[in-house]
């Protein structure tokens, strides 16, 4: 039995510990940079954890032993999962880890561009300290609004209720009930991107969702409005974002996540005062790592148990 860790995942000494104890184990660090280099990591695989790497149906077909994937993530869209299912490998993921840590991590992107944080912090580094440039605006009586009323979304409800913020939100199968409890509205989307002055995406990537946001959406959206992306970089089309935010038809976007994963170098959005930019760290805290780690390692257990748990399905919520 082999086991391969294939990129950059989080592990402490007794996960790696008990993945010895089943099998010889290969761990590596980084990211393959090229398809080729994939395919060799796992080539003799049986079960493979994997990150940030894309298990395409090519990629799949060369792996010959491969059983297994656990993906190191909520979302499930690392591995092509009707190549998997038509060669009989079992694809996991870990569903709801990091629940508290994206939508503190939305709300944290969303108030550094309300106040202008990045920008003020530079000017006191350069020894400046004149404040008229950073005149914010208060969260206090303004429309928020949510794509996506999985648990991350919902989290950004309750800690949106404490900022006395109006929510509206828009998800293909509602939870009225939850919404009840937490006080937000559903609408139709294009009444949520018409009337909301911060929207955030808390969506998976599917066909249905990639693009959602492009160049019509913004056109119906609140001119100086912010946008927040914390879910998946495709679901905005990036190129539409970056006209707006250069014609300041959007005041700011706050993004955790990119169409290409890492960004070139020369990205139109990193020459652009506003935007605040993370690298797809909103699941990266100490509790959310460790426990993503300990599911994604108990499903590989539990798999070669015969008791599969935490299978993908066509279609995730976050």
């Amino acid at each position: 039995m082999k086991i391969v860790v294939v990129d950059s995942v989080y592990l402490e000494e007794q996960h790696i510990k008990k993945l010895r104890s089943i099998a010889d184990v290969k761990i590596f660090e980084d990211i393959p940079k090229t398809p080729n280099e994939l395919k060799e990591r796992i080539k003799e695989a049986d079960v493979v954890i994997v990150g940030w790497s894309h298990l395409t149906e090519d990629i799949l077909k060369s792996a010959e032993k491969l059983k297994m994937v656990s993906i190191w993530a909520t979302t499930c869209h690392y591995a092509d999962l009707e190549a998997a299912r038509k060669k009989g490998i079992a694809v996991t993921h870990v569903p709801g880890y990091a629940t508290e840590a994206v939508a503190e991590h939305a709300f944290a992107l969303l108030l550094a561009a309300a106040r202008k944080l990045l920008l003020a912090d530079m000017h006191v580094r350069r020894g400046e300290f004149g404040w008229r440039p950073f005149r914010g605006w208060e969260l206090a009586g303004k429309t928020l609004g949510i794509i996506g009323t999985g648990a991350i979304g919902c989290r950004v409800a309750e800690i949106v209720k404490a900022f006395k913020m109006k929510i509206l939100a828009f998800d293909k199968y509602p939870n009225f009930k939850r919404a009840e409890e937490i006080g937000m509205k559903y609408v139709d989307l294009q009444t949520l991107l018409k009337e909301s002055d911060v929207i955030t995406l808390h969506v998976p990537l599917t066909l249905e969702t990639e693009g959602l946001i492009g160049e019509k959406e913004i056109e119906v959206m609140k001119s100086g409005s912010v946008l927040l992306n914390t879910s998946q970089g495709k679901v905005i089309d990036e190129k539409a974002l970056i006209e707006a935010l250069k014609s300041r038809k959007l005041s700011c976007a706050g993004l955790d996540v990119f169409e290409e994963e890492p960004p070139q170098k020369d990205n139109p959005l990193f020459k652009l005062d506003n935007t605040v930019l993370s690298p797809h760290i909103g699941f990266h805290t100490v509790e959310a790592a460790k426990k993503c780690t300990d599911i994604c390692i108990d499903n590989v257990m539990k798999f070669l148990e015969g008791r599969p748990q935490n299978l993908c399905q066509p279609q995730q919520s976050t």
